[in-house]
């Protein structure tokens, strides 16, 4: 029969453990690479909710003209 051993470690479980957060003193932050990601970001979230408005238009057009759920494409089907 297998013997269960206990792991003879130091490890001790997460609950256990004391965590320390030290920050870090550094010099001024460069604005130009800031800037740069700032506007990145800004520029990707644009094209992201135009092409979601753009999405949504076209939804609500091709239901305004009958394009979902129409009757006329019912009466083709059948």
């Amino acid at each position: 029969m297998p013997r269960h051993r206990k792991r003879k470690t130091n490890w001790k479980r997460q609950e256990e453990r004391a965590l320390r957060v030290r920050g870090v003193r550094r010099g001024t932050p460069d604005a130009k690479k800031l800037s740069r990601a700032f506007i990145g970001l800004a520029l990707a979230r644009a094209e992201v909710e135009a092409q979601a408005q753009a999405e949504a238009t076209k939804v609500r057009n091709n239901y305004r003209q009958g394009g979902i759920g129409d009757e006329s494409d019912r009466d083709e089907a059948s």
